[in-house]
C-alpha cells in the first residue's frame, strides 16, 4: 500500500470514529399498502427549485431547518450548482409505483473554497483560488453576479469569489457554482474559506498545506479534529475557515492562511437507513472498495451499476452511490456513473478526419471517438474507418462538452430499428427532453410506457419532478430517418 494511501486510510477510520450519532437515526418502515418513513442523508449539488432539487432528487423545505456558510438561511440564499448536505425523511407509500416523497429536515451549504481570484486560464478552464486549482467545466454554473457570466470577466487580485464544486483525489475542484462576492474592504474581512486533503502536516509548526495553501492552524477551534499526530491528517479532507490571507505558502500561488475553525468534512453521521452521495472516487482500495472524499463506499454482489460496471469504478470516476450508511460505510446497493452515456442506434454520418460520427434520429449529437475507444463487434472492426452508414452501434461513453459523447467502448452489429438513449437530462419541457444536446420530443409515448422505479408513472407524474441531472432512458424504434419513441424510464 502506498503511504498516501496508507495515511487517508487512517484518517478515515479516525474520521468514522469521530463522526458519531449527530446524524438522523433510523424510523420505523411501513408495510404492504400503507406507508413508512425512513432516515435519509445525501450530498450533491442543487439542481433545482420549487422546492428544493437536489442531484434531481426533490425535497419539501417547508419546514426545513437551514444554515449558509454557517448562518441561518433560507431558501433565497440558494442557487443551482451550490453542493449541500441535507438530512431527510423519505416517506414511502408501499404498494404503489409513486417514489418516496422527500421532507428535509436540515440542509447545510458551505463553500468549497472562497477568496481572490490569483489567476484565470486564458481559455476560461480554470481558476486559481486561494492556492487551489478550480476547473470550469461547461456544466458550471456562472452565476449573474460575474459580468457577462464568464469568468473572464474577473480580475486576478482584485475579484473575490466564492465557489462550489467536488474535490477531486488531487485536490483539483471541480467548479460545480461560481459566484463573484462584494464586500467593502474597509468595513468587511472576506471569510475565506478551501476545503481540500491534507498534507504535508508539521505538528511542531501547527501547519499543513492543502494544495499551495499553508495553513497555520495554531489558534484554530480543533473540537471536531482527531489527535495531532504527525500523520493522521495527512490525507483527510477538511473544511478550513480564517479571515486572515497572505503571500507566502508553497508553489507559484502560494498563500498562507491563518485558520480560525478546521474541521473534517464527512455525511455527520456514521449510520442511515438511506444515503445518497455523489462525487469524484478519490482513492481506491480495491474493486468495489473506494472513497468519495471522507466517504468509504463498499460494493457487493447484488449492487446494481448504470452506466457503467464495476470495473469502471476508478480515481477520478464522477458517481453517484445509494445504500445504507453503516458504521461509517455505505453499503452501495446502485452506483449510478454521472455523465456517463449509453447509446444504441444506426450511423447517420462518419467524419474520419475529425473522428466522429453522427446517429439516425438523434440530430445535435456527436459521438467522439480517440485512441482509447475499445471498438469491435461484427465483422471486428478496429477502427472509424472500418464503420459504414446504418451500422448498429452500442455505445458507452462520458458526456464530453454540452452535445458530445467520447466513446469508451463502442460494439457493431446488424442494423436494427432499435434505439436507445440513457444519460442525465440537460432541460425538460414536456413533451421534450434534452439529453447530450440532442432534443427529443416525447408526444408519441403512451401514457403506460411512462416508467418510474415501481412501474408506470403516467406522462404528468413523469415530468412533475424531472429536473436537469436526473438519470432516464429512452427506447424507440426508427421510422425510417425519424425517431417514434415508446417509453422514456426513471429509475428515482
Amino acid at each position: 500500500m502506498r503511504r498516501e494511501t496508507g495515511q487517508r486510510v487512517c484518517a478515515a477510520i479516525a474520521l468514522f470514529l469521530l463522526l458519531a450519532s449527530c446524524g438522523p437515526s433510523p424510523q420505523a418502515g411501513g408495510g404492504i399498502g400503507g406507508t413508512g418513513n425512513t432516515a435519509s442523508v445525501a450530498s450533491g449539488p442543487i439542481t433545482g427549485f420549487g422546492s428544493v432539487f437536489v442531484s434531481g432528487y426533490e425535497y419539501d423545505t417547508a419546514t426545513t431547518a437551514m444554515t449558509v456558510d454557517g448562518k441561518p438561511g433560507s431558501q433565497s440564499d440558494l442557487k443551482k450548482g451550490m453542493v449541500v448536505l441535507v438530512n431527510a425523511t423519505l416517506t414511502h407509500n408501499y404498494g404503489t409505483n409513486d417514489p418516496p416523497q422527500r421532507t428535509a429536515k436540515r440542509l447545510l451549504y458551505e463553500d468549497t473554497v472562497e477568496g481572490v481570484v490569483q489567476s484565470v486560464a486564458q481559455d476560461g478552464s480554470s481558476l486559481v483560488v486561494l492556492g487551489q486549482t478550480v476547473a470550469i467545466t461547461t456544466t458550471t454554473i456562472i452565476d449573474d453576479t460575474i459580468p457577462g457570466q464568464n469568468v473572464l470577466s474577473l480580475v486576478p487580485g482584485r475579484s473575490l469569489v466564492e465557489v462550489s464544486g467536488f474535490v477531486t483525489g488531487d485536490g483539483t475542484i471541480v467548479g460545480t457554482f461560481v459566484e463573484l462576492k462584494s464586500i467593502d474592504p474597509k468595513t468587511a474581512t472576506p471569510d475565506y474559506e478551501v476545503k481540500g486533503f491534507i498534507k504535508h502536516h508539521d505538528i511542531t509548526r501547527k501547519t499543513f498545506e492543502i494544495g499551495s495553501l499553508t495553513v497555520d492552524y495554531r489558534d484554530a477551534d480543533l473540537k471536531d479534529m482527531q489527535r495531532q499526530s504527525s500523520n493522521i491528517w495527512n490525507g483527510l479532507l477538511v473544511d478550513v475557515r480564517g479571515n486572515q490571507a497572505s503571500s507566502g505558502g508553497s508553489g507559484s500561488y502560494g498563500v498562507r492562511l491563518t485558520a480560525n475553525r478546521v474541521k473534517p468534512e464527512g455525511l455527520g453521521s456514521t449510520d442511515s437507513e438511506a444515503t445518497e452521495v455523489e462525487g469524484f472516487v478519490t482513492q481506491m482500495l480495491g474493486p468495489g472498495d473506494f472513497f468519495i472524499g471522507n466517504v468509504h463506499v463498499q460494493t457487493s454482489a447484488d449492487t446494481t451499476f448504470e452506466g457503467g460496471t464495476l470495473n469502471d469504478i476508478l480515481d477520478g470516476a464522477r458517481l453517484e452511490v445509494q445504500g445504507p450508511l453503516v458504521g461509517g460505510i455505505v453499503n452501495a446497493t446502485k452506483v449510478e456513473f454521472e455523465g456517463e452515456a449509453e447509446l444504441r442506434a444506426n450511423v447517420a454520418t462518419i467524419d474520419s478526419n475529425d473522428n466522429t460520427v453522427t446517429l439516425i434520429g438523434l440530430a445535435g449529437l456527436v459521438i467522439k471517438f480517440d485512441g482509447k475507444t475499445a471498438l469491435h463487434g461484427q465483422g471486428n472492426p478496429r477502427r472509424l474507418t472500418d464503420l459504414h452508414r446504418g451500422d448498429h452501434l452500442q455505445i458507452h461513453g462520458r458526456l464530453h462538452g454540452e452535445n458530445t459523447v467520447l466513446a469508451k467502448e463502442v460494439e457493431r452489429s446488424d442494423p436494427t430499428s432499435n434505439v436507445q438513449i440513457q444519460g442525465l437530462v440537460m432541460s425538460t419541457a414536456d413533451p421534450l427532453l434534452v439529453l447530450f444536446g440532442s432534443s427529443i420530443d416525447t408526444s408519441s409515448i403512451p401514457e403506460n410506457g411512462f416508467l418510474g422505479r415501481y412501474g408506470i408513472l403516467g406522462r404528468s407524474a413523469f415530468f412533475k419532478s424531472l429536473s436537469s441531472g436526473r438519470k432516464i432512458a429512452l427506447r424507440g424504434t426508427y421510422q425510417p430517418d425519424i425517431v417514434s419513441w415508446s417509453s422514456a424510464s426513471r429509475g428515482d
